[in-house]
């Protein structure tokens, strides 16, 4: 499939507000196309677990008691700096029964599982086409990122994980430092039609009840043909994780793809639209909605008509997106002085034109210019089958994990298992230093 295809229309809306429901299961589908185009009837359908306050809920009532109460006394042997966010979480050492028996390299592939979009990105006919579907597969993705509430082990400098999908599509990832802890990766697609590359630094704070990190590092997706998107990722917020109501997850801030050979730019941004812009769906009025702008570059590629301004989403002020409605509605092709300082709110640069908008809700859907692209209801994911014979270095092979696989039972050699690698990773890191100042 090399292009957006419209989708039946919704019947009109009512002056009620719309239904939102959540399923029990996905529709049921007779082939890819159905999966992808089958009629809404006016339904928009979050995701099971969709906070009422927006986000992604925390419902495993008993896991989140459990995670609390080791927090807790995390909270209280780290006293004041943790009170003042003064504090690099990532350097904390945490109680191993509040891990999952996983790795970070594990956990970072596991929103990588809808490898139709890329080869959809693949095949597409134009620069424009190709960016939309490439940020389409990131927004299937993102809810993954919270699938499981547990935090994975910091990998070890050195570790790897290998694995492959259905598709034939194959992910590398290792462990290349380990203070700052960045993890590598490449993911090759069936036939190398594409190959995703990158780095993941993540940066973790504290706020009172709330974790947020961001993931910093160079990323791109690369096409056989030469063409190349590369993407900055959005804030991921963790909130409630120390009260008493159900913690939820929130995506903040700013996802960006780039196509710079073609002058080709997506701001993606977080947070709720104007009742407008949302024209009455209440879905889009939450904090998990999402929309964006791609623009070109006075200089880009100029294959598609500019985009009627009337259809551009309108995020509201205070959603993080630093433009007021107002602002939004004076966007004009015009080249009005207006016109730019709302698409440089927006980080585009001055004289970019607006070529295509999508709106949606990472825990429900996703459309560009009224066609639907993505429904988290009827999609089918991938799941990473790990590699059979895999390097002596991969995680699985660690014992801190191997222990905590066992149960409950295993979690005292479990915890003496990572602190014993832990303070192997501290000698090795003097050692290093130590090297380093000798050469």
């Amino acid at each position: 499939m090399s292009k957006l295809v419209p989708r039946i229309p919704k019947p009109p809306m009512s002056d009620s507000s719309p239904q939102i429901s959540r399923p029990s299961a996905p529709h049921d589908t007779t082939s890819d196309e159905d999966v992808f185009f089958e009629p809404l009837n006016g339904e928009v359908h979050l995701h099971p677990d969709a906070h009422s306050d927006g986000g992604y809920a925390c419902n495993n009532a008993e896991l989140m008691k459990q995670q609390r109460g080791a927090i807790m006394e995390v909270v209280k042997g780290l006293g004041k700096n943790l009170l003042m966010g003064n504090l690099d979480l990532l350097k904390v050492s945490l109680p191993v029964r509040i891990f999952e028996p996983r790795s970070y390299l594990e956990k970072l592939a596991d929103p990588w599982v809808f490898p139709r979009f890329l080869d959809a990105a693949a095949d597409a006919p134009d620069p424009l086409q190709r960016l939309k579907w490439v940020a389409t597969y990131f927004v299937a993705g993102f809810h993954l990122v919270f699938a499981t509430w547990r935090k994975p082990f910091n990998p070890i400098l050195g570790e790897t994980w290998q694995a492959s999908l259905p598709d034939g599509s194959h992910i590398f990832l290792e462990q290349t430092s380990h203070h700052p802890p960045i993890s590598a990766y490449q993911l090759f697609g069936p036939g190398a039609r594409y190959v995703y590359n990158g780095v993941s630094e993540p940066t973790v704070t504290y706020r009172t009840s709330a974790v947020s990190t961001c993931s910093k590092g160079a990323r791109v997706m690369r096409f056989a043909d030469g063409g190349a998107v590369t993407v900055d990722y959005p804030v991921y917020d963790l909130k409630g994780i120390l009260g008493t109501g159900v913690p939820r997850a929130e995506i903040s801030g700013t996802a960006r793809f780039e196509d710079a050979a073609n002058g080709l730019v997506l701001a993606l941004r977080f947070g709720p639209l104007t009742a407008e812009s949302a024209g009455g769906e209440a879905a889009l009025q939450r904090s998990d909605t999402l929309c964006g702008i791609v623009c070109r570059t006075p200089d880009g590629w100029s294959g598609a008509p500019p985009l009627d301004t009337a259809a551009l989403p309108r995020p509201k002020a205070d959603a993080g997106s630093g433009l007021t409605g107002k602002a939004l509605r004076s966007l004009s092709l015009s080249g009005s002085s207006k016109g730019v300082d709302a698409l440089e709110a927006w980080g585009y640069p001055r004289g970019a034109v607006p070529l295509s908008a999508c709106r949606g809700n990472w825990l429900s859907h996703l459309d560009w210019d009224g066609e639907r692209a993505w429904v988290l209801a009827e999609e089918e994911r991938g799941e990473w089958a790990p590699e059979a014979a895999p390097l002596p270095s991969d995680c699985r092979f660690r014992r801190d994990l191997a222990a905590l696989r066992g149960g409950s039972a295993d979690l005292a050699a479990a915890q003496v298992a990572k602190e014993l690698l832990e303070t192997l990773q501290r000698q090795d890191a003097k050692q290093r230093k130590a090297g380093r100042a000798k050469a």
